[in-house]
């Protein structure tokens, strides 16, 4: 094999790897994120407990909401980066 071939070889896994470090790790941030919002949805609910307004259900509305677009970008990057 020529030297030109080894390193063209070598440039490839090197970018295989990069990109599957890339997808893990969007996958990684995606879920910690999740998790993020996950506690904000637990807070929300505290706060409303204590403090009892008339936007306490549009907040925890909100809060729900921005937990399930959480959960679709999980879903969305597992579908377009591992496809």
């Amino acid at each position: 094999m020529p030297i030109e071939g080894q390193v063209l070889s070598n440039i490839i896994s090197t970018t295989d790897s990069l990109r599957l470090i890339f997808r893990f790790g969007t996958i990684i941030f995606s879920t910690l994120y999740f998790i993020f919002s996950l506690i904000v949805v637990r807070q929300v609910n505290l706060m409303n407990d204590t403090l009892i307004t008339k936007t306490s259900p549009l907040l925890r509305a909100l809060a729900i909401i921005h937990a399930g677009f959480a959960l679709g970008i999980i879903v969305l990057f597992i579908g377009l980066l591992f496809e």
